[in-house]
């Protein structure tokens, strides 16, 4: 049924605080070779995951979410190079973990399996070796609790694991932790990047990305945005943004990695515009740019053109990269912005905000409320002439509640301030 998911963490043995163990961790990367630098230089991402309660730190990257065999081997390089144990958690199935504990050389050390293990390593299941898993029992726990739980039988093989972390010190939450969980980034989350010292640079797919669409679109406006998110963003009248990313996906066989390119609209008017989250979490109003050009293609009667959902590449294969974004960057000249031109201004917005599913519900324009989404760009139907004028029912209480329609105009003018002053500290108006 294939992997679910994987998750390494690292043995912090010394009891380092979080900054120590920072720092040891970007030494210890400088003397292999990779030295701190910005997101846009990124070759190497990582995302540390700290429990003040926990003897081990979690470590993620969005390259073990698509490459399983890359996590194992990162965690036993990552082992050796920091001189402590790290171990590979892999949930291969619905009811099936393999859990890979690697030593301070970078070997393998032991591997745990739990749950229905049978059907992918066969009836062998070696004892977990005592001597080296003793020392991780934590709070009272007992060689006898650890076998028990690792021999359980489980629906869910992550409520085994849930259960076991505890025993050997981990927190229930860091020992499921992966890339994907970073979309929700706390305090507790640090992202490092790292760059090689010296030599060829490796090309990234947010670099490369940013270079190749940010040089194909600047002719027609469009500014690429600094920092870990991968934007490009044309402002119109200081008040509409034309939004363009990517996040990756799946890829399909023979290629290793996929991306899919998105798009779309976001307003100075809608609660916050949030270019700090990462597209993936914008993905409910950043979609995939062939849901714009297919009806665009249709309606203009152009010939038709096939606009994969995915693009699928090879990552020891630049040029195979640097092809896919060419391709995309001339899809999207030619299929979507003969259709982002058509938005410059409050009313165009709101036909493409129905067209395309972006949201706006208008049924939020009925009362003095606080929890409007992000996203929502509903108060543009306050802007709208067009929509004024047809006096619509759901507009009642903006006509005849007086203290509702001051209050729209005092929300209306706190999120253009706002939002403004978001998209200048961008660097996309002046």
């Amino acid at each position: 049924m294939g992997n679910f998911f994987t998750s390494s963490q690292i043995f912090n043995g010394e009891g380092l605080d979080k900054q120590q163990f920072i720092d040891k961790f970007c030494k210890a990367m400088a003397d292999s070779g990779y030295v701190v630098c910005d997101s846009d230089e990124g070759e190497k991402s990582y995302i540390l995951r700290f429990d003040a309660d926990s003897k081990w730190v979690a470590i993620a990257s969005e390259e073990y979410a698509q490459n399983s065999n890359a996590a194992k081997s990162d965690t036993g390089r990552i082992a050796k190079m920091l001189g402590t144990y790290c171990m590979n958690t892999e949930v291969i199935d619905s009811d099936c973990a393999a859990m890979s504990l690697y030593g301070k050389d970078g070997k393998s050390a032991d591997m745990l399996l739990m749950g229905r293990y049978d059907d992918y390593f066969g009836d062998d299941n070696p004892e977990p070796n005592e001597k080296i898993w003793s020392q991780f029992l934590s709070g009272g726990s007992t060689w006898e609790q650890f076998k028990e739980i690792l021999g359980g039988e489980y629906v869910f093989v992550e409520d085994g694991l849930s259960q076991l972390a505890p025993v050997i010190g981990i927190d229930s939450g860091n020992l499921l932790f992966s890339a994907e969980d970073a979309e929700y980034a706390d305090e507790l989350m640090i992202f490092l990047e790292f760059k090689g010292a010296g030599g060829k640079k490796q090309l990234t797919i947010n670099s490369t990305f940013k270079k190749i669409m940010g040089e194909a679109l600047e002719p027609y406006g469009f500014k690429v945005i600094k920092g870990r998110q991968p934007y490009i963003v044309r402002v119109i009248n200081n008040e509409i943004l034309h939004v363009i990313s990517f996040y990756s996906k799946d890829p399909d066989y023979p290629f290793d990695k996929a991306i899919t390119i998105v798009c779309g609209i976001a307003t100075v008017y809608r609660k916050r515009i949030s270019l700090d989250l990462t597209p993936k979490q914008n993905r409910i109003w950043l979609k995939c740019y062939n849901n714009l050009g297919i009806p665009f293609i249709e309606k203009s009667g152009m010939e038709k053109k096939r606009l994969p959902s995915k693009s699928c590449y090879n990552s020891n294969d630049p040029e195979s990269m640097i092809a896919t974004l060419k391709t995309g960057a001339e899809n999207l000249i030619k299929y979507v912005l003969p259709v982002f031109d058509e938005v410059k201004d409050i009313d165009s917005a709101l036909d493409f905000a129905e067209d395309f599913g972006q949201p706006c519900y208008s049924r939020m324009c009925t009362e003095i409320c606080n929890t409007y989404s992000d996203e929502d760009e509903s108060f543009l139907n306050f802007l709208s002439e067009k929509v004024l004028s047809k006096q619509y029912r759901f507009l009642d209480n903006y006509f005849n509640d007086h203290d509702f329609h001051e209050w729209v105009l005092n929300e209306i003018e706190k999120r253009k301030k706002e939002n403004t002053e978001i998209i200048k500290k961008l660097n996309l108006i002046d």
